[in-house]
């Protein structure tokens, strides 16, 4: 990032709350320049501590020494030959849109990025539930998960799948956020003839990139 006249910020993390713990004591300590056990006011050396962190906040640092508010700033990629690209930043996702008809994919297509988190999609009201239990059993049976875009905001955006899932006779669905795609550098040709074709895995190369969904996004959500 740079500042509107040019000069450099990068994004530091700052602590807003943090305590000591004595490492083998299991005990919080006190803390100045020096660190303390507060039973004994005995100094504890520093290698035995560790400091955990309990909340932190972001704050912009120019080259400078200043702090800048994000909102003032503008951002910039560098590409390969080494320019400097101006470039908007995602905004945070406030509603993550799934659309009956389009953007569902073979659910293998999951197995192509790296999931990182996944959370539980549920409700408490009887109607709500029906409409979901018949969506996902319609989904189940076509071998379906949906394919949507979140941004926490800043430089990135995921793509994310909206599965049903089926386990003890009960269901749920599941939000799983990828994070990247992986690399296979092992992929080896059949050693013998396969005695039925092989079934190619889908991927999402046919889907629209991650900025159209995002500007589609956008677009609903302003009506």
């Amino acid at each position: 990032m740079r500042t509107p006249d040019g000069k450099l910020v990068e994004k530091v993390r700052v602590v807003a709350k943090n305590r000591f713990i004595w490492l083998g004591k299991g005990k919080t300590l006190a803390s100045e320049i020096k660190y303390i056990d507060p039973e004994t006011q005995q100094q504890v050396p520093s290698s035995e501590v560790l400091e955990i962190l309990e909340h932190f906040n972001y704050k912009c640092l120019g080259e400078d020494g200043q702090l800048w508010n994000e909102d003032d700033l503008l951002h910039y990629v560098v590409q390969q030959d080494g320019s400097e690209k101006e470039f908007t930043p995602y905004s945070r996702t406030d509603v993550i849109d799934v659309s009956v008809e389009e953007n569902w994919v073979p659910s293998v297509s999951v197995d192509a990025f790296i999931v990182h988190q996944i959370y539980e999609l549920y409700t408490e009201d009887k109607k709500d539930a029906i409409r979901l239990f018949e969506e996902a059993e319609k989904r189940l049976r076509a071998d379906q998960v949906h394919v949507a875009t979140f941004s926490f905001g800043g430089t990135k955006a995921y793509y994310i799948f909206v599965c049903p899932y089926f386990r003890d006779g009960k269901y749920l669905w599941l939000l799983k956020f990828t994070e990247k795609k992986p690399i296979y550098n092992h992929l080896q040709e059949p050693p013998v003839v396969p005695k039925t074709p092989l079934r190619e895995t889908p991927t999402l190369q046919t889907l629209p990139p991650v900025q159209v969904l995002v500007a589609v996004a956008k677009k609903k959500q302003n009506k």
